[in-house]
């Protein structure tokens, strides 16, 4: 009975994987940037079902809260606010489709080849290992207290440093807005 839950996981995450590529394609082949965001809000479902697959749940959870909720909802205010046609018209809003090909192509051959060598190889015994500092013990943690202590502890700069970049880009994103309304 577990080794066939096992085949049913991986078979879910390998469906979770090519829709995530789908939508990584769909968002980066589509004319329309809204057609564009909603590739993005697939893929960014499709790896938080990835997530729950390899038995990381507070990692799922959150990437329906914060990537596929908040980061979604704010590139279409920021699709809906910038004005699109003037950049329609200018040519430079599928410059990109030649660099997104060779980069869609390299993701898929790096896919399989994770895939190849996942089924033919040695995989690690484990998702997530910490520095043994990090974990007591003589207590037995789960999943997101393992993740909160690395990232809290070992990871703390980098976490604050990406919060910087996103505030950085939506006040980027609401000045672009307001110049253009003017």
């Amino acid at each position: 009975m577990e080794n066939l839950l096992l085949k049913i996981g991986q078979n879910l995450f390998l469906i979770f994987g090519l829709m995530a590529l789908g939508g990584a394609a769909i968002m980066v082949a589509a004319k329309n940037a809204v057609h564009s965001v909603m590739g993005f809000l697939l893929a960014m479902l499709a790896m938080a079902g990835c997530y729950l697959c390899i038995g990381a749940e507070f990692m799922g959870v959150a990437q329906l809260l914060v990537y596929a909720g908040g980061i979604v909802v704010l590139f279409l205010f920021v699709v809906m606010l910038v004005e699109l046609s003037k950049a329609k018209e200018k040519g430079v809003f599928q410059r990109q489709t030649p660099f997104a090909l060779v980069l869609a192509g390299a993701g898929v051959v790096g896919f399989v080849g994770v895939f190849w060598k996942t089924i033919f190889g040695t995989s690690a015994q484990e998702a997530l290992t910490l520095a043994p500092g990090l974990v007591n013990q003589g207590e037995k943690l789960g999943n997101a207290q393992m993740l909160s202590r690395g990232l809290f502890a070992e990871y703390l700069l980098p976490f604050e440093i990406l919060s910087v970049i996103l505030l950085v880009a939506l006040v980027g994103a609401v000045v672009l807005a307001k110049t253009e309304r003017v």
